[in-house]
């Protein structure tokens, strides 16, 4: 027998009657055994009902309170469901976890610590407003001009700690850095000159490549992943990581710059026996010394497929301003991420539309990265405290960093990930088809905007919305209703998806169903309109000064006025 919720609700409520009679029939003295027989009647019927519908096997009884919770909402998520899982109150739930030095509070001031500190606000949906944690990384799908910018932004704002941002364009950096140059210092690296930036900064990816393993890891982060390559290109790819990385530590040694190691490229065996000499001070000489032979030494169509694959890693050498930001003189590159974490600063990497400097943002990128997990790893919980963003706008051009495993393992150490790409193409073109699986799995939300055209793609995202019941009527000839019966349709379509206004998207939130939300834009928040308006302000002008007194005191006496009626004198005769 199925207990419906009505049903269960009719049981519980006759159950009540009767216990209520028989509690007040109790009362009289001639009647106090016919009332405890009605007390036991209603708690017969009220209790037996509920306790049949929680005896039924657990994973049954689940999936019918979830389909039921379906049917009643359309498939999208209720306001309960929001503020159990994404609610400010759920993120104070997690505030210790996230940042462990909140730990040693009382409960009562935790929860007056305030919100933004360990959260930030991803969306509004109706009136609520939608949380994700300070470990939570998140993803926007979406083609230019639908608010993807304009809510990254909020991102780069809201972050409580240091933040290292990457875009194709200044707008993130304009309508940011007035309001974060309030919280610490501000650095820029704009490698392909966009806006006319001035750089602030310089760094080398020769930076610790005296160390063979971290020339080994600058390798393959110049190199990019290896899925892009497919399976020919990925086996040339993993030669040229090889050789680019006893090549990087030659030139590190040496105390030669970028552009030596891609003259190498171009002439290998002219630049053989710089390479020998610089590895003899190797901490593993004769090891790197054997690599660095059998990388010159190869045949020809091997050297030249290597070659091949390392040529994008150095191509932006040839641009002059990446050059003078990307290729210092030695020692003078030094960058620690204490910058960054300890003085809460904020760090932008201008990239360029055609992905040339893309391998040196992606380096320096993964560099900080690695500094802020070593730093992690000492202190309490194994977490940055406050944590570090990562808001990587046009991900796929300008940082093609490991970012399938970046979003799920950086967050244990409170190094969150905000990322953008315009569609699911793109990451499959960047991160293969596997790398932009995990990427989709491994965000805690996902914002899909409108606008997109693929029908492949606009099937896959409302097939992970999943489907509502919904009514339908029979009529007859004249017009009369004749019956009702229901069918399942998708929560939403793909062409009211590929339909949603600007600044609007889906929410595929882990924990919750769907939800339609409204996602923040920058450049109406009070904050930065204030921000901004102080920055263009003009400089106020200098006051006048009074006017210069005469030097002598005779100046200062009035002249007298000359005598105009006098008579001329009388000369002499």
């Amino acid at each position: 027998m199925t207990l419906t919720a009505k049903t269960l609700a009719r049981a519980v409520g006759a159950g009540l009657l009767l216990s209520t009679a028989g509690w007040m029939l109790a009362g009289h003295p001639g009647h106090r055994l016919h009332g405890a027989a009605l007390i036991l009647a209603g708690l017969a019927v009220g209790v037996l009902p509920v306790w049949l519908r929680l005896r039924r096997p657990g994973s049954t009884a689940l999936i019918g309170r979830w389909d039921a919770h379906a049917r009643r909402n359309a498939g999208t998520a209720s306001r309960l469901d929001i503020w159990r899982t994404s609610s400010g109150w759920a993120m104070r739930r997690k505030a210790a976890v996230i940042r462990p030095s909140l730990a040693s509070l009382p409960w009562w001031r935790r929860w007056r610590v305030p919100l933004r500190t360990f959260a930030v606000p991803l969306a509004k949906a109706g009136r609520q407003t939608v949380w994700t944690s300070g470990e939570e990384s998140t993803l926007r799908i979406g083609i230019p001009g639908t608010g993807k910018t304009a809510e990254l932004a909020n991102r780069v704002i809201d972050a409580p700690g240091g933040v290292v941002t990457t875009s194709t364009a200044t707008d993130l950096h304009d309508l940011t850095a007035p309001s974060r140059r309030g919280r610490g210092p501000v650095q820029v690296f704009n490698p392909g000159g966009l806006g006319g930036r001035a750089s602030t900064l310089r760094w080398s990816p020769l930076s610790g490549c005296t160390d063979p393993a971290t020339a080994a890891r600058r390798a393959a982060d110049l190199i990019g992943p290896l899925d892009t390559h497919g399976a020919e290109g990925a086996r040339w790819a993993a030669q040229a990581r090889r050789v680019l990385a006893v090549w990087l530590h030659a030139a590190a040694l040496g105390g030669y710059r970028m552009a030596d190691v891609q003259a190498w490229c171009a002439d290998p065996d002219t630049a053989r026996e710089a390479i020998l000499t610089a590895l003899k001070t190797s901490p593993r000489a004769a090891e790197m010394r054997q690599a660095a032979a059998q990388s010159v030494d190869m045949s020809a169509r091997t050297r030249d497929g290597v070659m091949l694959a390392m040529a994008p890693a150095l191509a932006w050498i040839t641009l002059p301003s990446a050059a003078e930001v990307g290729d210092p003189e030695p020692d003078t590159s030094v960058f620690t991420v204490a910058e960054l974490t300890g003085r809460r600063g904020t760090l932008y990497l201008l990239g360029d539309d055609d992905g040339t400097v893309g391998p040196l943002v992606a380096a320096l990128v993964a560099e900080i990265a690695h500094q802020a997990r070593r730093t992690a790893a000492g202190l309490p919980g194994g977490r940055l405290d406050p944590g570090l963003t990562f808001v990587l706008d046009e991900v796929a051009l300008v940082c093609p960093t490991p970012l399938d495993r970046w979003m799920a393992e950086l967050r244990k150490r409170s190094i969150t990930i905000h990322a953008a790409c315009q569609g699911l193409g793109q990451l499959r073109e960047r991160w293969g088809k596997d790398g932009a699986s995990m990427i989709l799995n491994s965000a805690a939300a996902v914002l899909v905007y409108g606008g997109c055209k693929d029908a492949a793609d606009l099937r896959a995202f409302t097939d992970l919305a999943g489907e509502r019941e919904e009514t339908t009527y029979t009529r007859d000839g004249d017009g009369r209703l004749t019956g009702t019966s229901t069918r399942r349709v998708p929560v939403i379509a793909p062409a009211m998806l590929a339909g949603l206004p600007n600044f609007h998207a889906l929410l595929i939130r882990r924990g919750m169903p769907v939800a339609l939300v409204r996602t923040p834009i920058v450049w109406k928040r009070r904050d930065v309109r204030k921000a901004v308006r102080r920055n263009a302000k003009p400089a106020r002008p200098v006051p006048a000064t009074a006017k210069p007194r005469p030097a002598t005191t005779a100046a200062r006496r009035p002249q007298p006025r000359p005598d105009t009626t006098a008579r001329p004198a009388r000369t002499a005769a």
